[in-house]
């Protein structure tokens, strides 16, 4: 018994495990994106100081902070993602932009709300074509935005979607998925919310086992969360408690849009990603919950994947809510063709990071709640620059503040 022990901790140790790298860098960090092993970024909010991108290049051991010129009303930041020199951060205000390696920042022109931004192909043509998803104030609409030089400018994009837009891949030049839905809240308003000194800024606040915030535009309230992030208040007609999931897809470029998958009911859509060979081959991960803000028909954590360019979905993962706990799946990521992992978090009295691991391109799935993490936090999103190292931001809605881990030897 022993011997088959050791041999299972060494085939563990062989293929890494995931370990705190870096505690405590912001206050509020969710969006992690590495270009190789050693050279990321992250977007975040340090607490009494304000927005603030970081750049590290040896693995998350130690970070700085980067030169921005001028946030404007970005606020919150949501995502990032880099290719080669370009940094792209997409925030609820816009996006911010650099084309020289995180050394400086700018404000891009014609963005708008979103919590996702992506790499458009393989490499974003060497940096220069990124898209977001997300709502976007000059259409009126949900969608994408498209920028082809490297985040300066952004073209907007319908995607004719009956939810609200929440992440987006782009595996080719013409070829995008959104990932879409809505979650109910029963918070309410006063005079006290309204008041002119909360201006577009966002109040964070514990609620049960997940943080939610808000703030108020002229298009009414929107609501933030871990397990959730940041969307448009729930769109009236399209769901008795609240929940709505849609997947949608262009393969030319945006300029039509077929809905894939849609569910009323259930749950919502967080994190897509695609085969980076394949982009037939696509997963997308999915919460719901019974809990104080609304009633899910169906709830827990679940994962679907399509093989096909998304005519079929297949639900290959699912861990419904019980009693004691609730699965959040927040972000996907492929690391290879054949090897997927997840980001989220087991919800209970104490929360826990938790990620879900495929090496078979999602049909199995591994469940792994790692010691030695942050009690407390939810793994909220990922970055894997090789199929051996990866890394995650970890949110802790107990301590307000935010960790970075690795995955890797």
């Amino acid at each position: 018994m022993r011997a088959v022990l050791a041999l299972v901790a060494l085939v563990a140790l062989a293929r890494g495990q995931w370990h705190m790298q870096y505690r405590q860098l912001a206050t509020i960090d969710l969006g992690i994106s590495f270009i190789d092993a050693n050279i990321g970024y992250t977007p975040g909010t340090l607490n009494g100081a304000g927005p603030a991108v970081f750049k590290t290049t040896d693995g998350a051991k130690t970070f700085e902070q980067c030169n921005v010129t001028n946030f404007g009303l970005d606020i919150m930041l949501l995502a990032v993602d880099a290719a080669a020199n370009s940094v792209v951060v997409s925030s609820e205000a816009g996006e911010l932009y650099s084309a020289d390696g995180g050394k400086t920042f700018h404000q891009s022109l014609g963005g708008g709300l979103s919590q996702s931004v992506r790499h458009i192909g393989p490499s974003g043509l060497g940096g220069h074509k990124f898209g977001c998803a997300g709502y976007y104030e000059l259409r009126k609409a949900d969608g994408v935005a498209v920028s082809v030089n490297s985040g300066r400018t952004f073209q907007l994009y319908d995607a004719k979607l009956f939810t609200s837009a929440r992440y987006g891949a782009f595996p080719t030049d013409t070829t995008w998925f959104v990932a879409a839905g809505e979650f109910p809240s029963n918070q309410t308003t006063s005079d006290d919310d309204n008041a002119d000194d909360d201006g577009p800024f966002a109040r964070i606040r514990p609620r049960g086992a997940r943080i939610k915030s808000y703030v108020f535009t002229e298009d009414g309230q929107m609501y933030f969360a871990p397990g959730a992030k940041i969307v448009p208040k729930a769109k009236s007609g399209n769901s008795t408690n609240g929940y709505a999931a849609q997947l949608s897809k262009t393969t030319d470029g945006g300029q039509t849009w077929k809905t894939l998958f849609a569910e009323n009911g259930t749950f919502y859509f967080n994190g897509i990603d695609c085969n980076p060979s394949n982009p037939d081959h696509c997963c997308a991960a999915g919460e719901g919950f019974t809990d104080q803000d609304g009633q899910s028909d169906e709830p827990g954590g679940r994962v679907h994947c399509t093989t096909d360019g998304g005519n079929t979905w297949n639900r290959t993962f699912w861990a419904p809510q019980n009693a004691s706990n609730a699965v959040s799946l927040m972000e996907i990521r492929f690391s290879s063709s054949t090897e997927i992992w997840v980001a989220g978090g087991l919800l209970g009295n104490v929360n826990r990071p938790l990620f879900l691991h495929s090496t078979d391109g999602g049909v199995n799935w591994d469940v792994d709640v790692p010691e030695g993490l942050d009690p407390g936090a939810l793994a909220v999103s990922l970055s894997f620059p090789t199929d051996k190292v990866g890394y995650t931001v970890m949110l802790n809605t107990v301590t307000q503040a935010a960790s970075i881990g690795k995955y890797g030897l």
